[in-house]
Formats: structure tokens, sequence, C-alpha cells
């Protein structure tokens, strides 16, 4: 278990590492490990910030201020079952992972996955909040309404995503009677999506499903910023089962997010590697993808 667990982290250059997260190991308190100088360059922007957090059950790790400061998804991985909403009388416990801000002000980085899953986070951080703007979408309001409108596109905004929840949705027969429960990102065959875009004169969010012949019901949240300037955009997918990797951008000073997912997420435990993920090699940037995921990314300076 040790083994798979540390693959996931070598995708990251600074990572945040509870070490409960593998079972059969002694518990310990999570351990922020921070390697400023790995994370951070010089140039555009002064503060450039890398994490990772993954585990087998709900956690999260403060990753620092959100004062002058914004954190998005670089990645996300795992497993996204969630629990079934008929389990607990009505209610529904998502799963779900990202960063957000905590009741501090502070950006965390979390996961809340369904017992015996695993989920895993990537963010990056930057020090600016210039027209910092979040926004969220479900499937829904994606079927009432469409895409999210989020502001014009100009030269300085970037978007990226933030967060994904996946709620199940009771599956009930002629009757009325709940004979089981849907989910989103576990149908290969009809990938479901989270994404963020610039579709030449907005931004825009979408929480687009795929085909299914059940219902399902998930969120999406994204924040965009100003920066400097827009140095590209991607997207790949890897072959099922299979990986692949492509190169961003290397430009000194730039930082790089996800700005969409789409697929299965539906790893087997402990493959912590099984994800859409950002990683480094030096000023280099890729996004790495596994088993049938595509994803999509944007750099900036």
């Amino acid at each position: 278990m040790l083994t798979n667990f540390i693959k996931a982290l070598s995708l990251s250059a600074m990572v945040a590492v509870p070490l409960a997260a593998c079972g059969g190991m002694e518990e310990q308190q999570p351990e922020l490990q921070d390697e400023t100088a790995i994370g951070q360059r010089e140039d555009a922007f002064s503060g450039n910030w890398n994490y990772s957090w993954g585990d087998t059950q709900t956690s999260s790790v403060d990753i620092g201020t959100s004062v002058n400061r914004t954190c998005f998804l670089s990645g996300i991985g795992g497993h996204m079952r969630p629990v079934g909403a008929f389990l607990y009388s009505g209610g529904t416990y998502p799963a779900m992972a990202g960063v957000r801000k905590n009741a501090s002000g502070n950006y965390e980085l979390f996961v809340q996955p369904a017992a015996g899953k695993h989920l895993i986070a990537f963010a990056r951080c930057v020090n600016t909040s210039a027209n910092r703007l979040e926004v969220d979408w479900s499937t829904g309001q994606q079927a009432s309404s469409g895409d999210k409108v989020i502001g014009p596109a100009n030269g300085t905004r970037q978007c990226f995503l933030q967060q994904v929840k996946n709620l199940a949705v009771d599956i009930k027969d002629s009757s009325g009677d709940i004979t089981g429960y849907g989910w989103a990102f576990d149908d290969q065959a009809n990938p479901d999506e989270a994404r963020v875009f610039n579709d030449g004169s907005y931004w825009k969010l979408v929480a687009k499903p795929g085909t299914h012949s059940y219902p399902v019901n998930y969120h999406v949240t994204a924040v965009c910023l100003d920066a400097t300037q827009d140095l590209g955009n991607w997207n790949w997918m890897a072959g099922n089962p299979g990986t692949a990797q492509i190169n961003l951008t290397n430009t000194a000073g730039a930082t790089c997010g996800v700005t969409g997912v789409r697929g299965s997420f539906q790893a087997t435990l402990g493959d912590w590697a099984d994800a859409v993920s950002i990683s480094t090699t030096g000023s280099q940037f890729h996004l790495d993808l596994a088993n049938g995921k595509r994803g999509w990314a944007g750099c900036m300076q």
C-alpha cells in the first residue's frame, strides 16, 4: 500500500501527506511538507506553490491564506462513487474533492470519498487575487439553462476548476420504490464532463453528463482571476487501459491548472496515479492522464 501511495506523491513537487490514509499503518496526524524551493518560481508569479492530498476517508489540509492569493485544481483522481442517498433516509453523502476556503479564510485541499474508496486532489496557488471570481454550476442547472456564462473573455482573465462534487441520485421503479441509485463519472462509454472554457467571447462553466440510462447529479466550481499573459490551452486523452503525458508550457514564471476533466473515475483502491493531473520536470509542465480520461489544462504568466 505504501508503494502505491508514494507513486501518487511523485506527481507533485510539494505535497501534503495523510499518513493514516493507507490503512494498516500507525495513525499519525497529517503533516504538510513545504518544499518552497521546488514549488516557487521567480518571474511573473513571485509565489507559485504546488500541493496534493489523498485519503481513504474524509480529510483536509490547510494550505494557507486566501488574501492576495488564489488556489485552483491541478489534478483530481481516484474513485468518485458517492454513498446512496436512500441509505441515509433522504440525506446524501457526496464524493467530492478540490480546493476551497475554510472558516478561517484560508484555502484547504480536501477529499471526501465513500468508505473503502480513495480520492486525491492536486492544487496550485499563485500570489495574486486580481479580479478573482468564483462560480459554481450543476447538472440540473446545465439541463435547464445550458452553459454557465461567467463573464467576457479578455486578454487577462484565466479560469480553472476548483471542486467536483458527485451526489447519488435515487433510481425508482414505476410505483415510486427506490431500487438503487446512480452517480456520475463511472461510465467510460458515456463519459461525464466538468469544464471551464473560453469560447472566444465569454468564459463559461459546464457540468455536462454523458448519455446515461440513469440520472446523475454533480456540481462543479471554478475560479477566475487576471494574469499577465495567456500561455495556451491543451487537451488530451489516455487510452483505456493506459497512460499518456503531453507537454504544456516551459515558460519561466508560468503556472498551469486543470480546466476540465472527462471520463470514468473509479480507480482500483490504492491506485493513486489513476488521475488527471499536472506535473513538472524543471520548468516544463506536463498533463498526465490515465485509463481513458480526458483532461484540459491552461497555463498563464
